[in-house]
């Protein structure tokens, strides 16, 4: 499978790393910023990628102005907290372009791909699947199944764990239980591991993210049985 790649040429720090959680739960793997138009047009020099979402005003120019004349069929999406009629008259004159109001969240960000998509055919974005969260500001958050490490059960609610964060769902592991592919095992009872991220294995723990987790003494032989099949 082929991974898009995306430009996103944001200035404000805080919305940029929303912008670069969101890009990464899409499926982009290869995702590069720039905070100025003089990044953005550098980074553009050097490799120009699949897709860009930019905000309009930038502080020291418009990245409106560079697209347009530089960078007119790439496929853009436009950003901005304050829309300028002026500013999307000369944007429209582009081949391929969204716009989005700030701040949006992340299905608003794929609705805009989705639709870039359809006047690319070449490209196809990449829907990674995974569990949807409520975010800290009523925004969803998608969370990769291959990005989560371990869910363990918390009374009605689950603990779901990736690399670099704890999220706590309120959903019983029972029931999001079946909505995991088959790459989760569960190794205790109210506790699933993601097989694929095992580090080492003993006959009554296992190392997931330096972390070694007990295996529950009648989850054993099936367990092991599984990994060393590779089912």
């Amino acid at each position: 499978m082929t991974y898009l790649s995306l430009l996103l040429i944001e200035d404000d720090p805080v919305w940029l790393d929303t912008l670069q959680a969101m890009a990464a739960q899409l499926g982009f793997r290869t995702i590069r910023s720039a905070t100025t138009l003089a990044q953005a047009s550098q980074l553009l020099e050097e490799q120009q990628p699949d897709f860009i979402v930019a905000d309009m005003v930038l502080p020291d120019g418009l990245s409106v102005e560079l697209l347009s004349k530089a960078y007119p069929q790439l496929p853009v999406i436009f950003q901005t907290a304050y829309p300028r009629e002026d500013l999307l008259r000369q944007a429209i004159r582009m081949a391929h372009i969204g716009f989005l109001v700030k701040p949006f969240g992340l299905f608003s960000l794929k609705a805009a791909l989705e639709m870039l998509c359809t006047q690319l055919p070449g490209l196809i974005l990449h829907n990674p699947k995974g569990i949807t969260i409520p975010g800290k500001h009523g925004e969803q958050v998608m969370i990769p199944f291959d990005a989560i490490y371990w869910i363990k059960a918390e009374g009605n609610y689950s603990i779901i764990r990736t690399m670099d964060q704890k999220y706590v769902l309120k959903r019983s592991l029972r029931k999001l239980a079946s909505e995991l592919p088959k790459t989760f095992i569960q190794i205790q009872k109210g506790y699933v591991v993601n097989k694929t991220l095992i580090g080492r294995l003993s006959t009554t723990a296992l190392e997931v993210n330096q972390e070694w987790i007990p295996i529950g003494r009648t989850y054993r032989k099936q367990i092991l049985a599984r990994i060393q099949s590779g089912l």
